[in-house]
């Protein structure tokens, strides 16, 4: 009996505080950038996290998620990102244990359901932390393997005349399709900080600090501190460093393709499970008549 107890009162509890909470938070929502998965239970969450002050009782917590979000969305949802990621998180945990709860009442009031659903809901947190450290590691290395093409795009049109500036402009008004590569996002608003007249000493240090990546900061620096020079100097500079980001590509490449390979043993061991009992099977038939 109490199973349908505590049914009840999380439709209670959560349709308060849904009403409350789109109250105050449903018009800001519904302006904000970041790519919500749960959007319609987050009005909820958030009022939980400001009743409740999660964000300063859990101020590491926090600080790590700020830091990711910021890596992976960019500065445009930097400043609530963690509170918008934590309450996707509360909202997560809500529907795991909302579920556990109605599939333990029609199982005959099982328990033991609603505790399976309660380490589900405390396991969330680190299966969707995890999931924002995949989606920061595989932008990395997609800036990684995109990085060195532009850079040896810039050496051959400098070795053609253009100026630094103007090469970097070219190079991406030349590629307008990729608009789900993230270095080409960051490289189109450095376009548009060089077409405000932007310093492109000033544009470099914005550029290398949205991507937050090595490799970023040592192109960066490099353009930055040799693009005064010109001449051949400036040229072979570049030209060493497009053969070192190459060389991480490289590295970048096989280990996608040993981790594709890795993911292919689990199908590859089932098939073969599967034609042994095709082959199999018969013999066994045979032997038992």
């Amino acid at each position: 009996m109490w199973i349908w107890f505590f049914g009840m009162a999380q439709i209670v509890f959560g349709l308060t505080i849904q009403v409350m909470g789109h109250r105050k938070y449903g018009e800001q929502l519904q302006l904000q950038p970041y790519p919500f998965r749960m959007k319609i239970l987050l009005p909820a969450s958030c009022y939980v996290i400001d009743k409740f002050q999660l964000l300063e009782k859990f101020p590491d917590f926090t600080s790590r998620i700020h830091h990711k979000c910021m890596s992976l969305y960019g500065r445009s949802v930097s400043s609530q990102g963690s509170k918008w990621f934590i309450a996707e998180l509360i909202s997560a945990c809500m529907i795991c244990l909302f579920v556990a709860t109605v599939l333990a009442i029609l199982a005959g009031k099982d328990s033991s359901l609603l505790a399976l659903g309660a380490v589900a809901a405390i396991g969330i947190p680190v299966v969707m932390v995890r999931d924002l450290d995949t989606k920061i590691r595989k932008k990395q290395q997609r800036m990684i393997l995109e990085l060195p093409e532009f850079l040896s795009t810039i050496v051959l049109l400098v070795n053609a005349g253009e100026t630094v500036n103007r090469a970097w402009i070219r190079c991406v008004q030349a590629k307008p399709n990729l608009s789900d590569s993230p270095l080409f996002k960051e490289l189109l608003v450095a376009v548009h900080e060089l077409e405000m007249n932007i310093s492109f000493t000033k544009v470099l240090e914005d550029f290398s600090k949205r991507c937050a990546l090595h490799e970023v900061s040592l192109f960066a620096s490099t353009l930055g501190l040799n693009y005064r020079r010109g001449g051949n100097d400036f040229v072979v500079s570049l030209h060493s460093l497009s053969l070192e980001l190459w060389q991480r590509r490289k590295s970048v490449s096989r280990t996608l393709g040993e981790e594709a390979s890795s993911k292919l043993v689990f199908p590859m061991v089932l098939i073969f499970v599967v034609v042994m009992v095709i082959v199999a099977a018969p013999a066994l038939l045979m032997m038992n008549q």
